[in-house]
């Protein structure tokens, strides 16, 4: 592993980072991420790798599903975590 650096971006930084240490494991994994990951790039670059990864709200698709869910539903999911 290494350390990234402050001034790296996130979105291009994190596959990387993920690819490198996935070749030094020896075992399956999960790779978890912020939303920075979540790019169009990295989806495709995200090959034989298992990862969680919150889908960033500014897409279209994510932004739809969340207005969506009313204010009893998502207080029922938050009371869950």
């Amino acid at each position: 592993m290494r350390i990234g650096s402050g001034n790296e971006s996130d979105q291009k930084q994190f596959v990387l980072a993920m690819k490198e240490f996935k070749n030094q494991l020896n075992f399956d994994s999960l790779m978890v991420a912020d939303s920075a990951l979540y790019t169009q790039e990295n989806l495709q670059l995200l090959t034989n790798i298992k990862w969680l990864s919150r889908v960033p709200v500014r897409i279209k698709a994510a932004h739809q599903l969340v207005q969506e869910i009313d204010g009893k539903d998502r207080r029922k999911i938050l009371n869950k975590i």
